[in-house]
């Protein structure tokens, strides 16, 4: 063999033996790839075929497990990545046990679950489900419904569950229509603004675990990349895929402005929505500990504490402000160059486009529009609200 051809061949041999040794791995022990930290190991995991976020899954929306966890009469908070998914979650856990008088709010993942996130790498089904049924959101009889927490998107009816899981379509809205589900939707800027800091405030051990991820946002335009190019499924294709669903009679759709401007009219509604009658003597107490107030002062219940024997401690971290931050309106108004607003608006066109009302409706909220019929009319909502 001629030794130019050697040289040739030893560069490809060292790359084919690395390929196949990253395939053995992630075959015979996938959650070894999590172990690496420079580079990240989250980085092979998602070349290999791995969920992005790594500790996502999709298995508990499976006909299999779902009757395990989900009841009739449930609620579930679908609400996109910083689009008021945890104070949602506190405001229906509120309002059920009327200003939670007695104090079983601990920890928001041990009273609202997160079924979908795994604790550690590796976690089996097994190990899940016997988790879940010790939590005070599964077990406390004071509590007339359970509720959890979801990113996920509604499953349409007829898609093969391979092709549904590569748009987070698992959500089963009209295959389970006992569940209810509280969709809440944030002007996308806002959302782009608040996600920046986000990932770096994740504790530095939950990271270390999952190989590195998140990440840190280096800066802005990292975090704009992220959305619009990486994962535009996590803000644009949210609000595409819930937008149908908005009339559905187990489904509520709210507008972060709208609680932000009228907090005291949405707590109403959505105390109807969950089918609790609250005296009036509870709403002050309600009121306040759904107040950012109030939440700031006890932010250590909202940091997601996941400690099993594999991990102890929280998803956030330990500093003031990680989780709850001050929840405005319009922070996101000049954060765009004009190149990222170009960019912007070409997403909503592609997403937006063929979903009359929901470009308009998702920058401000307000009312819903009413849906159109076949001949291009309106018709009257399924539900008022």
């Amino acid at each position: 063999m001629p030794w130019w051809l050697m040289l040739l061949l030893v560069p490809v041999a060292i790359v084919v033996t690395l390929i196949v040794i990253v395939l053995l791995v992630k075959v015979c022990c996938p959650t070894a790839f999590f172990k690496l930290q420079n580079p990240p190991g989250f980085i092979l995991h998602a070349m290999t075929g791995g969920n992005l976020p790594p500790y996502f899954r999709y298995w508990p929306w499976q006909d299999e497990h779902l009757s395990k966890w989900l009841h009739d009469g449930d609620v579930v908070c679908c609400v996109a990545a910083k689009s008021g998914t945890t104070w949602l979650l506190n405001i229906v856990h509120q309002i059920r046990t009327l200003g939670d008088p007695e104090g079983f709010l601990k920890h928001n993942t041990h009273t609202m679950p997160w079924p979908e996130c795994q604790r550690y790498p590796g976690e089996t089904i097994e190990e899940t489900l016997s988790h879940l049924a010790t939590l005070d959101g599964m077990t406390n009889p004071k509590y007339p419904f359970h509720v959890f927490k979801s990113h996920y998107k509604p499953r349409v009816e007829g898609t093969p569950w391979k092709e549904a899981v590569k748009s987070d379509a698992v959500v089963p809205v009209r295959q389970r229509p006992g569940v209810k589900y509280i969709i809440c939707m944030r002007e996308g800027k806002d959302v782009l603004a608040s996600f920046y800091p986000f990932f770096g405030n994740h504790a530095e051990g939950f990271k270390k675990m999952w190989g590195g991820f998140p990440p840190t946002f280096p800066d802005f335009n990292a975090n704009f990349k992220f959305f619009t190019e990486d994962q535009p499924g996590f803000y644009h294709g949210y609000c595409a895929q819930w937008w149908p669903y908005r009339n559905d009679p187990n489904v509520l759709l709210l507008h972060y402005s709208d609680l932000k401007k009228d907090i005291k009219g949405s707590l109403r509604k959505i105390a109807s929505f969950v089918g609790v009658s609250v005296p009036e003597s509870s709403w002050p107490l309600i009121e306040e500990k759904v107040s950012l107030k109030w939440m700031k002062e006890n932010e250590t219940i909202f940091k997601y504490d996941i400690t099993s024997s594999k991990y102890k401690g929280t998803v956030l971290n330990d500093e003031e402000g990680s989780m709850i931050r001050k929840g405005g309106i319009g922070d996101g108004k000049d954060l765009l160059t004009p190149e990222q607003e170009a960019v912007w608006e070409k997403l909503n066109q592609k997403y937006f486009g063929d979903q009359p009302g929901l470009a308009e409706w998702v920058v401000k909220g307000g009312p819903l529009p009413m849906p159109v019929n076949v001949t291009g009319g309106l018709t009257t909502p399924l539900l008022t609200r």
